[in-house]
């Protein structure tokens, strides 16, 4: 556990050179999107709920995608594999204390926007709300994760990991009606897991679902699965170099 809290500490540390990128990821992007619809029409009370349980999700997937997954990518490189080979700790441990790190900093943003939709809702299902969230949170560490390890170049993963969330944001119903789309749309929008991911969030704060629940859910865990067994060969088959002295 000291080893854990010590990797989060280090991650911490060298966020201080990327300052200006974390703000950008984690508060202008998601942000910006989310004004936007705000200023355009006049919402409120639930209307104000589902575009703020929309912002919670991009914000998770832009600081996970964009940052976590660049750590990653960042992490496997032979330069920095030596480095850490100064440390007694294995790479599964970076790894829980990368994702850790980035749980801790969005955190915050989580659970004071859901404080607002949870006090201003009028119908919450607690069982299926944490379940939900709990299973976003799991299945976006494990997508970032998956991300990471499967790119080799940082500079090719730097502009495609902004590209990749672009599109999960904009193929999702994050920031507009689901039920109003066309229903050739609604198909594509519903092999897109952020589209689920919202349905597991929305559903128990009184939302109509997009489609059934039960079926979001078992889609998520399917997914998670694949990216979970993936993750696991990946990591057990990257070492961190001995240092020769």
């Amino acid at each position: 556990m000291s080893k854990i809290s010590t990797a989060i500490e280090m991650e911490f540390k060298s966020l201080r050179i990327y300052w200006l990128q974390l703000l950008i990821v984690v508060f202008v992007m998601p942000f910006s999107y989310a004004f936007i619809i705000l200023i355009s029409g006049n919402l409120q009370g639930a209307s104000v709920n589902y575009l703020l349980s929309g912002y919670i999700i991009s914000t998770i997937i832009s600081t996970f995608i964009n940052m976590l997954g660049m750590r990653i990518t960042n992490m496997r490189q032979q330069e920095v594999l030596e480095l850490y080979s100064t440390y007694a700790i294995s790479f599964p441990t970076i790894v829980i204390s990368e994702c850790l790190a980035y749980v801790l900093i969005t955190l915050p943003i989580v659970l004071i926007v859901l404080g607002y939709i949870v006090a201003t809702s009028q119908v919450i299902n607690w069982l299926l709300l944490i379940c939900g969230a709990l299973l976003t949170i799991v299945f976006l560490l494990l997508i970032s994760v998956y991300l990471g390890l499967a790119m080799k170049n940082m500079f090719i993963a730097n502009g495609l990991f902004q590209v990749i969330t672009w599109v999960l944001i904009l193929l999702a119903p994050i920031y507009y009606n689901f039920e109003t789309l066309n229903p050739v749309f609604k198909g594509i929008l519903l092999i897109n897991p952020v589209t689920h991911l919202l349905n597991m969030v929305r559903v128990p704060l009184g939302f109509l679902p997009s489609v059934n629940l039960a079926y979001s859910f078992g889609y998520i865990v399917l997914l998670s699965i694949f990216a979970f067994v993936y993750v696991s060969k990946r990591i057990n088959s990257t070492h961190i170099l001995e240092k020769i002295f």
